[in-house]
């Protein structure tokens, strides 16, 4: 077969990455407004290091969804700072409950990053649908709100980032 014959099949899949994270740009916010958000409100117009962020308060926490670079697909990242924890929180002993608590979890989980203790969720935007975005950023923003104000009484340390 001569090797001009697959470019045009090539130039067909080039911009499939590109494509990909439009259309999840569109399923994230059409996801946004049907749980009650202001697309324009939310969306931020720096995201940091992320491809595209929303900030989504919920209760005394806030979320952020990202869209981030990875190596094969872009990945939808949903994630609550629930506590920043200070020099009175007995760490050892709110890892084990952290750690107790992921088991009791669906598709979510705890997690750390320097002080703050996170709720986090990540997948491919690979045949990613409305009702899974939705379904994600609803157990984040839900499971932070639930455990922010308890975990902080608690153990200590203060709700948010």
């Amino acid at each position: 077969m001569p090797s001009g014959t697959l470019e045009p099949v090539a130039g067909l899949f080039s911009n499939q990455r590109e494509t990909n994270l439009t259309s999840t740009i569109a399923l994230v916010e059409l996801a946004l407004g049907e749980l009650g958000h202001a697309v324009d409100a939310v969306r931020l117009k720096d995201p940091g290091g992320a491809l595209h962020a929303w900030r989504i308060p919920k209760g005394s926490s806030v979320t952020r969804v990202t869209l981030v670079n990875r190596s094969e697909f872009t990945h939808l990242r949903v994630c609550a700072t629930v506590m920043t924890m200070d020099a009175t929180v007995d760490r050892a002993a709110l890892f084990a409950h952290l750690l107790d608590l992921n088991t009791s979890l669906c598709g979510v989980a705890f997690a750390t990053d320097a002080d703050h203790v996170l709720l986090v969720t990540e997948r491919s935007t690979l045949d990613l649908d409305r009702s899974e975005v939705e379904d994600l950023i609803a157990r984040v923003t839900t499971y932070a709100d639930e455990h922010d104000d308890v975990l902080v009484a608690r153990f200590g340390g203060r709700i948010g980032a």
